[in-house]
């Protein structure tokens, strides 16, 4: 079956082989956002997996800190530094570092600032790629068709130059033709299965994130805003 798939691209006219190189130049470049995008999510789920352990179990803030700060990937860990240094630079700014109850509905207010921004920048981070993938998913197909259908047209207008009308003249032509749907398909495909993959998972991260953040403003309200004047 290769060989044949093969025979017929080398049979395919020029426009033929043009838009199969094309779609395998997209193929190539699909399975390598593919493969550093799901590594990318494997790596991020697992830190928060462990991070969040952690942050339940371990309630010593600057543990958790250091902890946080060396998890890399993890979307929760980088909520945890950037909402964490939030407040203590909150707190450092009033005098003695102490936060008085009056304090506390403008200090919660910009540490929930802090983390949404925090959130907005990590979603638009893993969805990276995804607009490619997407866009290849419904691309590949038309310009495979696109390809087939000139194939077809070219293979009738042969046909028509050489008088010969049987269909054993016209059916190489029209094989060789659709040889750029089938390489539009095997290109389409995975890179549908893989958008639709990570919609999914980084719905998935996004309501963790948004778990999460409410977490830590109660975690927030139980150390560093209570401290007293």
């Amino acid at each position: 079956m290769g060989s044949g798939v093969v025979g017929l691209f080398l049979e395919s006219g020029w426009v033929g082989k043009g838009i199969v190189l094309i779609l395998m130049g997209f193929s190539v470049i699909t399975w390598a956002m593919i493969i550093l995008k799901y590594q990318y999510v494997r790596k991020a789920e697992s830190e928060s997996h462990a991070f969040l352990a952690a942050f339940r179990k371990t309630k010593n803030s600057g543990d958790l800190l250091k902890n946080a700060e060396a998890l890399k990937f993890s979307p929760l860990a980088l909520l945890f530094v950037e909402g964490y240094r939030e407040a203590e630079t909150i707190v450092k700014s009033h005098p003695d570092s102490k936060v008085t109850e009056e304090d506390r509905p403008v200090l919660a207010l910009e540490i929930e600032r802090a983390l949404k921004i925090t959130s907005q920048d990590e979603i638009v981070y893993l969805e990276r790629y995804l607009a490619f993938l997407g866009t290849t998913g419904t691309v590949a197909p038309l310009l495979g068709l696109f390809g087939t259908i000139w194939g077809i047209m070219d293979a009738f207008y042969g046909i028509g130059l050489k008088g010969a009308g049987d269909i054993g003249a016209l059916a190489p032509g029209l094989a060789a033709a659709l040889v750029t749907t089938i390489a539009g398909l095997f290109v389409a495909i995975p890179s549908v299965v893989a958008y639709n993959y990570f919609v999914e998972k980084i719905r998935d991260m996004a309501n963790r994130m948004d778990s999460f953040s409410m977490e830590f403003q109660s975690f927030m309200e139980r150390s560093l805003l209570r401290r007293k004047a």
